[in-house]
């Protein structure tokens, strides 16, 4: 019971997080894009929402309601967190950080259950 609380309480304050930094004015020019495709929801940020998300250490607030297992985590290739194949060591905001840094920006959002056990992805592009 407390498992299915936790995810809950994660899959109600990711997206309520993600519209915090959508709305506190990361740049007049805020263009968060909805994603909902392919058994996913979520939002991508652009370079400055994306750097506004590792400076408030919202993904600080998503990992300690979540563990490593339940967030897939994609980086942009030639970021200094991959470890290797299907390895990655770093935090969510630091990918995020490191991503703002090179122009890029990061998607992030919920997984549909029946899709295995990842719960969360978090991508970085550049």
């Amino acid at each position: 019971m407390t498992h299915l609380r936790t995810m809950i309480t994660a899959a109600a304050l990711i997206p309520a997080g993600i519209a915090a930094i959508a709305l506190s004015g990361a740049g007049a020019a805020s263009a968060v894009t909805p994603i909902a495709d392919n058994g996913r929801i979520g939002v991508q940020l652009n370079q400055g929402e994306t750097a506004l998300f590792g400076q408030l250490n919202a993904g600080a607030a998503i990992e300690s309601i979540t563990n490593s297992t339940q967030i897939g985590v994609r980086l942009a290739p030639g970021s200094r967190f991959e470890s290797g194949p299907n390895v990655v060591w770093g935090r969510l905001d630091q990918f995020a950080n490191e991503a703002a840094s090179r122009g890029g920006e990061i998607s992030l959002g919920v997984l549909n259950p029946a899709r295995g056990s990842q719960q969360f992805f978090f991508i970085q592009n550049w």
